[in-house]
């Protein structure tokens, strides 16, 4: 009798006795024998191939993927091999007829990483697993754990030796979908899947999974929606779904989850109401709602929760209202509209309520604890919260791009051990309150872009923590108080668009940690301290826009400078030496009453991006140093008495020129043809001179909408929205 001729069951038994992987390509050779192959107990196989290596940045890596009796074959590995190679940059494939497959018996396997091949032994080994997830693994039911989710999404997993029924294998490169069978792993306590491509949906089966502890399947590209039976999973302690695309409404699935610690929902689509069973998780510490679409009320009962100490829901459509409380504040992003809520008295982090638009928000007293309160980029409105100043364990206090109004409270000197106040842009006034000098913790202080008035305190000097103070862009008066020489950890001090008078002291030339220095439009008068070039930390120097007379002392700056405007005010005498400034990008000596001619030696500055001397005294010709400005886009000498001709080398060398302005000097002689080399100009200006002949063609064209001006071109460009903003200010975005 022939074997294709034997009954099945005796097929079965005959195929038990020899090795399935080695059989399964027989599967195809007549319908009994695919029966058998794919059938209990065949179907319930599961076993690994090492299909090559990998050179990563950490050594040789081993890559294996998973196999079953019906999948396995030529064609299955050659895909996978494939695939694998888009996601190593040094993939080394093992020959398809010499792989073979290491079984695992899912009738004693504890760990998967017992069963594999004994070249991966040892303490320095590593091995990456790739490929799709079998439907068979959901047989290996004595499992506690199960982790495939990479590390900081490094391809490399760690050989290390498991203890009981554990199984630790991390890798990006496996791939979906998610086998439903995964929900028969009742005994599983934690299931990682996270920096996967399993781009798929979540089963419902995981509502069987009564026993996890831990589910994290973030970042794994899933979809769809997030399964109601999640609600049988009451042992969850942490629950992590972030960074995927998971839409539809979040079910009401909390009510039991009582041991729930964590959970995090961040950058999804999820839409609809925020459930109120969150309100239930007892133990709660952290919640993450962020960069959703959540609409509709906070529940109240979820910032009643008494652990609770992280709470995110930016960039949402959340609308949160309490009759029972007086609307003192609201909040930011896409939409939310009041959030009356106690807060626990922990810890809570509302960076939660960032970029949402919060109206009518009130938090009461029981927040004494509370250690970080970030209400940051909203519409808070009103004076700022009484309840505020009453959180004497405030470490760091956001409440930035709001409209608070009305003065800062003087119990804001209660908060003794605030490190960080962040109030700008609101429209706060009256007087800095001198009870503020009492936060000698206090690094960051940032009241800029408000209305306050009146004097600096007095006693600012005793904030000897300070790191960064900016005051800018308020209606500050008088001069600078002398405790300032105090601030001795000082990096950034702006006072800039302010109305403050008088010399600029001695003891701000102190503060030998300084970087950045703006003092810039108020109404400084007097003369340049040559102590400021002992500043050598300093990298900005900004004191345009005020009254300062004299010359620039020989001592005046460091060399390690890269940014000095001294603009608009009444200087005088001749230029600087410049060129010991081997740093400086940008130089803005423009609307002054300086005269003589440029420094004949001015060849060092080849990080000069800007230099800006119009509208002074200056004359001479240019000097032929100036054409070894390689980096400079913009150069602007207008409104001088300059005079000669153009150096041919100036322009030829000028690369990145983007803006030449030479207008209402002396200038004379043929407009050179060199000019039609600098293609990335947007501005050129040589009108008001004594020129002669034409601007190259391709300068001649000019919008109709536009006069023509002899010898002055621009190009159009599409107008662009001016951000302006002082160099602290950026740091706090």
């Amino acid at each position: 009798m022939r074997l294709l001729d034997l009954p099945i069951e005796v097929l079965e038994l005959i195929f038990l006795q020899l090795d399935p992987f080695k059989i399964a390509k027989y599967r195809r050779v007549c319908r009994s024998f695919h029966t058998v192959l794919t059938c209990s107990p065949f179907s319930n196989l599961i076993g690994l191939v090492h299909i090559g290596h990998s050179r990563e940045f950490c050594g040789d890596e081993d890559i294996f993927c998973f196999v079953t009796p019906a999948c396995f074959g030529e064609d299955f590995l050659r895909r996978v091999q494939t695939e694998t190679a888009l996601s190593f940059e040094e993939f080394h494939p093992y020959s398809l007829k010499t792989l073979k497959v290491v079984p695992i018996n899912p009738t004693n396997a504890t760990s998967l990483l017992d069963c594999f091949p004994s070249e991966v032994d040892g303490p320095k080994k590593t091995f990456h697993l790739t490929g799709p997830l079998p439907s068979t693994i959901g047989c290996l039911k004595q499992l506690t754990s199960l982790d495939f989710g990479s590390v900081f999404n490094h391809n490399v997993l760690h050989r290390r030796v498991t203890q009981g029924a554990n199984v630790n294998l991390k890798g990006h490169t496996v791939t979906g979908p998610i086998p439903s069978e995964l929900g028969n792993l009742v005994n599983l306590k934690k299931l990682n899947l996270s920096n996967t491509s399993l781009d798929s949906s979540i089963p419902d089966s995981f509502g069987n999974l009564v026993n996890l502890e831990v589910l994290n399947i973030s970042s794994a590209g899933l979809a769809g929606c997030i399964p109601a039976s999640f609600g049988n999973l009451f042992n969850l302690v942490d629950l992590r779904l972030e960074y995927n695309n998971l839409s539809g409404n979040l079910p009401d699935i909390f009510g039991r989850m009582t041991k729930l610690q964590t959970l995090s929902l961040d950058r999804n689509h999820l839409d609809g109401p925020i459930p109120q069973s969150i309100g239930q998780c007892i133990q709660l510490t952290a919640l993450y709602c962020d960069q959703n679409r959540f609409s509709g009320p906070i529940p109240e009962s979820i910032f009643r929760l008494p652990l609770l100490q992280r709470v995110k829901f930016e960039r949402n459509s959340i609308i949160s209202e309490s009759p029972q409380a007086t609307p003192i504040v609201p909040l930011d992003s896409e939409c939310i509209t009041g959030i009356t809520s106690r807060f626990p008295s922990v810890s809570v982090d509302l960076q939660s309520l960032k970029c949402n638009q919060l109206e009518g928000a009130s938090i009461h007293d029981e927040a004494s604890l509370l250690m970080t309160l970030d209400l940051s980029r909203n519409q808070l409105s009103g004076r700022l919260p009484n309840y505020v100043t009453s959180l004497t364990n405030l470490e760091y206090l956001n409440l930035k791009q709001n409209n608070l109004q009305g003065p800062l409270p003087t119990e804001i000197g209660r908060l003794s051990k605030l490190g960080s106040l962040y109030l700008e842009r609101n429209e706060l006034c009256g007087v800095i309150p001198d009870s503020i000098t009492a936060l000698a913790n206090l690094t960051h202080l940032w009241l800029q872009n408000n209305k306050l008035s009146g004097r600096m305190p007095t006693e600012i000097g005793r904030l000897t923590s300070l790191v960064e103070l900016n005051l800018s862009h308020n209606q500050l008066c008088g001069e600078i108080p002398d405790s300032v020489r105090s601030l001795c950890h000082l990096g950034g001090l702006d006072l800039s668009h302010n109305q403050l008078t008088g010399e600029i002291p001695p003891c701000v030339f102190m503060l030998s940690r300084v970087e950045l220095l703006l003092l810039h439009n108020n109404s400084f008068v007097g003369s340049l301290h040559p102590d400021i070039g002992a500043l050598t930390n300093l990298r900005k120097l900004d004191l345009s826009h005020n009254q300062l007379t004299g010359t620039v002392p020989e001592s005046f700056l460091p060399q390690g400078l890269g940014e000095l405007k001294l603009n608009h005010n009444q200087l005088s005498g001749p230029l600087p030496k410049i060129s010991k400034w081997k740093s400086i990008r940008t130089l803005h000596l423009d609307h002054n009453q300086f005269s003589g001619q440029i420094p004949t030696h001015t060849s060092g500055l080849e990080y000069l991006q800007s230099l800006n001397l119009s509208h002074n005294q200056l004359s001479g010709p240019l000097p032929a140093s100036m054409s070894r400005y390689q980096s400079i886009e913009g150069l602007d000498l207008s409104n001088n008495s300059f005079s000669g001709t153009l150096p041919c080398e100036l322009l030829k060398n000028m690369t990145r020129i983007k803006k030449l302005d030479l207008s209402n000097n002396q200038f004379s002689g043929l407009v050179h043809d060199m000019l039609d080399t600098c293609s990335t100009l947007d501005l050129l200006d040589l009108s008001g001179n004594h020129f002669e002949g034409d601007l190259p063609e391709r300068f001649r064209k000019q919008s109709a909408d536009r006069p023509v001006i002899p010898f002055r071109w621009e190009a159009e460009t599409e107008t662009q929205p001016s951000v302006i903003g002082s160099e602290m200010s950026k740091l706090s975005e």
